[in-house]
């Protein structure tokens, strides 16, 4: 098992191959043996192409699969993917499929995990135990709220000590494209009529936000207006921009020096004005946030950029609402625009401001500074959330049928430890077995990307 106290990726200094990594979870220890991006990177631009249709990402994932079948044939998948998805396996017609929901128009009714469990050899009876589907947000919440159990376990042995508040809860919050969440409560992730869509409750804006809202607001809750993810996704974020740029040039065409007299180039005002109104529109017309390398320009904004006043601004709500709902014991901020390291700090002042001191008798709430320990980054924000989720929704799925099968001498969780810190079954030579194949399939820079992997088995799979 992993000495350390934290997830990590680590290059196999006995294997030259770039792809072999090793992957800790908590206790358990995967090694990566292979990995692929579809669409491929351009060798050049290192942008990922978004013409594949989905047919021709999810065909290359399943030839991805075929291609590295094991003698012995994969003994687990786990797929977390973008939602809005069918979750529940007992519902035949949705179950693996993106939903008419999705403001993905290309996306709405495929089917993701039917053909990839086919190609993985896991179709019909038992095997189907062993294949699981979630969202991109509730499986990385699942991931989480199993590592950082460990490390609240490791914590009280280093000081045998015993903890008065065990983990039970964990809400993950990604930040990207668009806004999701995932919750981990009273130990299991939250389903019920479907999955948690947090990114889409109503905020508090900033004074005099005048954002005229999203292009993905027209299929969305409130239609965009005042969510958070009509706030703080990169589309959003994006088009805020926009806007607030198209406002700077109108001001500098009515106030600027073309508004007045005719100036020493020959240039009349009307005409200036006309040349900077159709420069101008040319940001609406040809760009905005469902566009990747428009959304680029995010990272080019400084940190005093008033874009990120209102981004932390979003997700602070969102923290708030989870807060006062689920009484969450941990916050995980993770996604792309969480990549802005300055948020963290923004997102807690201002969550300590909305809150009010309302929930001061909380002890983990009752300083500003506490708030570091209660809302927190991503552990595996280098090697991607998603697909550490998927790992351990497979991992979850190879056990319980494990359990399923062997009653009480079945196996336990690879994820957790018990009192003494030591593995309740598996040792550490079959933890050595372990080997996973995964493979992160994108669907472009605009649209995020759906994340999937395979689990091969130790010694023999039950099938």
């Amino acid at each position: 098992s992993s000495s350390s106290s934290s997830s990590s990726v680590a290059k196999n200094n006995n294997n030259n191959d770039e792809n072999n990594n090793i992957l800790s979870i908590g206790c358990t220890k995967l090694h990566l043996l292979h990995t692929a991006t579809i669409p491929k990177r351009d060798d050049v631009t290192g942008e990922i192409p978004n013409n594949y249709t989905p047919e021709e990402i999810i065909s290359e994932a399943c030839s991805f699969f075929r291609t590295h079948l094991p003698p012995d044939g994969y003994s687990a998948l786990g797929i977390a993917s973008f939602g809005p998805a069918g979750v529940d396996p007992k519902s035949k017609d949705q179950y693996g499929k993106i939903l008419s929901g999705s403001p993905k128009k290309q996306w709405r009714g495929v089917d993701i995990l039917s053909p990839i469990q086919e190609a993985c050899g896991l179709m019909g009876g038992e095997l189907e135990k062993r294949v699981a589907f979630d969202t991109d947000v509730n499986a990385p919440a699942l991931a989480e709220f199993k590592h950082r159990c460990w490390q609240q376990q490791q914590q009280e042995q280093s000081s045998n000590t015993s903890s008065s508040k065990p983990l039970t809860s964990l809400s993950y919050i990604t930040i990207g494209t668009g806004v999701g969440v995932g919750l981990v409560l009273n130990s299991q992730p939250l389903h019920g009529l479907l999955h948690p869509e947090g990114g889409h409750i109503c905020i508090q804006p900033l004074p005099d936000d005048k954002f005229t809202g999203y292009s993905w607001g027209a299929k969305s809750p409130y239609k965009g207006l005042g969510t958070v993810e009509g706030v703080a996704s990169s589309v959003a974020l994006t088009e805020r921009w926009i806007q607030m740029e198209q406002e700077r040039e109108m001001v500098k065409i009515l106030y600027g020096k073309g508004s007045s007299g005719s100036g020493g180039n020959g240039s009349s005002p009307s005409r200036k004005r006309d040349e900077e109104q159709e420069q101008s529109s040319k940001i609406s017309i040809n760009n905005n946030g469902d566009n990747a390398q428009t959304r680029e320009i995010l990272s080019t904004l400084p940190n005093s950029h008033p874009i990120w006043l209102h981004a932390s601004n979003a997700i602070a709500n969102l923290s708030v609402s989870l807060l006062l709902l689920t009484s969450c014991q941990k916050i995980v901020l993770g996604g792309g625009i969480m990549k802005r390291d300055i948020l963290y700090s923004m997102v807690r002042s201002r969550v300590w401001t909305l809150l009010n001191g309302y929930l001061d008798s909380v002890e983990e709430l009752s300083d500003e500074r506490k708030l570091e320990d209660v809302i927190v980054g991503s552990s595996w924000e280098e090697v991607g959330s998603g697909l550490v989720g998927a790992f351990a929704l497979a991992l979850d799925a190879y056990e319980k049928d494990g359990e399923e099968e062997g009653g009480e001498e079945g196996r336990t969780s690879l994820l957790d430890s018990d009192a003494s810190g030591k593995k309740k079954t598996a040792s550490e030579s079959e933890e050595q077995r372990l080997f996973t194949s995964g493979v992160l399939v994108g669907i472009g820079l605009s649209f995020g990307c759906a994340l999937m992997m395979s689990l091969l088995g130790r010694g023999s799979p039950r099938r």
